[in-house]
């Protein structure tokens, strides 16, 4: 989405209202949380829940000489946890993909 603010968060919804009217949602500020640093346009993309699930994991990209990162969110509260940077992030992605393949957790 080549707006920044929409590219650069992720709507919640409560699953256990959906199909109850028009379905309410929380959005989390990822992109701002992550504090990117050096312009480009971050873009939120493939959350990923850690082994235990209490957590979701979210790529925060950008170009690929601009700073990248991921940024950590408790699922229960909505909270951000800690937020992961390091040159090395270029593009972040499959951060559980075997574990989570392995034992079909989505």
């Amino acid at each position: 989405n080549p707006d920044e603010e929409t590219s650069g968060s992720v709507a919640v919804f409560n699953i256990s209202e959906m199909g109850e009217g028009e379905a309410e949602y929380v959005t989390l500020p990822i992109a701002e949380w992550a504090g990117i640093e050096g312009g480009g346009q971050p873009r939120v993309v493939q959350p990923e829940y850690n082994m235990a699930g209490d957590q979701v994991w979210f790529s925060v990209w950008n170009a690929k000489d601009k700073e990248s990162a991921l940024v950590v969110v408790d699922d229960k509260t909505l909270e951000l946890i800690t937020v992961i940077k390091d040159e090395r992030l270029i593009t972040p992605t499959g951060k559980f993909n075997v574990y989570n393949t392995r034992n079909d957790i989505y």
